[in-house]
């Protein structure tokens, strides 16, 4: 079994500043004091992620993910590298990677704008669950927790969650900075479904 597993560095860093959203804001955020929470919840994630030997997790270097493979009983080798400030780029080019390595489940950390990323190189093509570190937090392809992601990843790794359409959605930030909730649809991804662990749709 190949977990694929990717972290969005800056998501969620403009929620704790008041920004709404970190889309184009990341300096502006870090400026204000925010700090880093996408790490931090996918390392909880990983320390309660128990999967058996014949699984193994294919990363990004460092703070895209290798860095927060913390729990040493896991086996992972690292896939996909990047270099300086990790973009949305990184994110899709970390998911062409996972498709050639032929990757079973994407274990991703960030929020709508990284479920987006994800969906437009993945489609269907490989089933996915989010741990949850957005600001913007809609799509259905959501955990409601780190562990709760945790616990979808085991099982689906040990064949007893099945499959279901889930909305991958985005909300238009310049919009909701003045007010306006604007939301679309991107399409629907393949998501493990475990009805007391995943995000209902909005």
């Amino acid at each position: 079994m190949k977990i694929g597993f990717l972290i969005n560095p800056i998501a969620g860093l403009g929620g704790s500043v008041g920004l709404k959203g970190t889309d184009g804001l990341v300096e502006e955020a870090l400026k204000r004091g925010a700090k880093p929470v996408a790490c931090e919840r996918a390392k909880k994630c990983m320390q309660e992620l128990e999967l058996g030997a014949s699984s193994v997790i294919l990363t990004c270097s460092a703070e895209m993910g290798e860095n927060a493979v913390i729990n040493k009983s896991q086996r992972y080798e690292v896939v996909y590298s990047f270099a300086g400030d990790s973009t949305s780029e990184d994110t899709k080019n970390a998911c062409k990677t996972f498709l050639e390595e032929g990757v079973d489940l994407l274990l991703f950390c960030g929020g709508d704008g990284t479920a987006r990323d994800v969906y437009s190189v993945v489609g269907k093509d490989i089933p996915v669950i989010g741990i949850p570190a957005g600001v913007k937090m809609h799509s259905a392809v959501f955990a409601i927790s780190p562990g709760g992601a945790a616990k979808i990843v085991e099982h689906f790794a040990a064949g007893k969650a099945e499959l279901r359409d889930a909305e991958v959605m985005d909300t238009d930030e310049d919009a909701y900075r003045r007010n306006e909730l604007r939301m679309k649809v991107f399409g629907y991804a393949q998501t493990p479904y475990e009805p007391l662990l995943v995000q209902q749709g909005k």
